[in-house]
């Protein structure tokens, strides 16, 4: 991108800019959603207009250099995201109270798909007869690892075989909550997610609404202090689970943090500071994990950058080697 009145890279606007430059910048980058870290820019008017009165050839110069160096730059950011994946639009729902068996029947009125199975204290004794409602008797949910859209649910079958569900959205029932494990990846501690409210004075507690909870797509069938009874409870669980859904394959336009698998050594800090939990963990060939990140729900805060020890989560637009590169460039041109 070459505009002389979108000189600066970054996202802010300083003593030079003049309202064209203002209204520039929100017609190109808040309007469509590109972050400013994506496009190549470049000062025509300081590295070349400059000097096109004084000066002509030396003019020209300049910017086919500017031009060449832009577009060499630009060969190394990393083109636009536009994740497209099948989410799955089943409900799991772990246990048998009250609650939690009126969000499955509410759900399968819906037309929902929904599998129902035991808590892992307590296996599934009996099968109510709900339509679209899959109980598994006998069954035990041990632990569940993944977001909205894309769930593993680990499940002890009544034989005693372990089977993985998969499932768009989870709702736990009482003692679910307490007992079920989130587990980013089985070598790593279950993951602790939040489901109090945000409350005045009180510091890292996220917004969430009744029955929500820190994990996208995790709900609660019946919330702890909510004054309302178990059938309603369960009930605002299946709204929230069907609302909750991906009407489409989401894409996402915005800023997104790469993973350098060669450098990430599976220490699991990015999934603890991801606040949208968009990092999850695969396993190499070698046995061991690594992070990767999901470009629909990562939001680009930055929080994984800035705790990584290995340089492994970095800027897909402005990573380490493109300054480099960038750096090289300057200190060429300036000897």
């Amino acid at each position: 991108m070459l505009a002389s009145c979108v000189c600066c890279p970054l996202d802010l606007i300083c003593s030079a800019c003049t309202d064209q430059r203002s209204r520039l910048k929100a017609a190109i980058f808040q309007g469509t959603g590109i972050a400013r870290a994506m496009a190549e820019t470049c000062n025509l008017r300081g590295e070349a207009l400059s000097l096109l009165k004084n000066d002509p050839p030396l003019a020209v110069s300049r910017f086919k250099g500017l031009l060449q160096r832009s577009i060499r730059r630009a060969a190394h950011l990393k083109s636009l995201p536009t994740p497209a994946r099948q989410y799955n639009f089943t409900t799991a729902i772990i246990g048998e109270s009250e609650a939690a068996l009126r969000s499955a029947q509410t759900l399968g009125q819906m037309g929902m798909e929904v599998f129902l199975f035991g808590s892992p204290d307590r296996p599934l004794p009996s099968a109510p007869d709900y339509p679209n409602v899959h109980a598994f008797l006998g069954s035990c949910a041990r632990s569940l690892k993944g977001t909205v859209g894309d769930f593993r649910v680990v499940v002890i079958m009544e034989d005693g075989a372990h089977q993985v569900f998969s499932a768009g959205a989870v709702i736990l029932g009482d003692s679910a909550r307490r007992n079920i494990a989130y587990m980013p990846h089985p070598d790593m501690p279950p993951h602790e997610f939040t489901h109090s409210m945000q409350a005045k004075g009180l510091r890292g507690i996220p917004f969430v609404v009744p029955g929500a909870t820190s994990i996208p797509g995790l709900l609660l069938a019946s919330p702890p202090g909510a004054n309302a009874s178990e059938r309603i409870k369960g009930t605002a669980a299946a709204i929230l689970a069907a609302t909750v859904m991906p009407r489409g394959p989401r894409q996402n336009k915005g800023y997104t943090v790469s993973i350098n698998e060669n450098l990430c050594r599976g220490c699991g800090r990015c999934v603890n500071a991801c606040p949208y939990r968009a990092v999850s963990f695969h396993t190499n060939t070698l046995g061991s994990g690594y992070a990767v990140v999901d470009e629909a729900l990562c939001k680009g805060c930055g929080n994984c950058i800035s705790i990584c020890p290995s340089d492994a989560a970095d800027s897909p637009y402005r990573d380490r080697l493109f300054l480099e590169q960038m750096i090289e460039e300057v200190t060429a041109r300036g000897s």
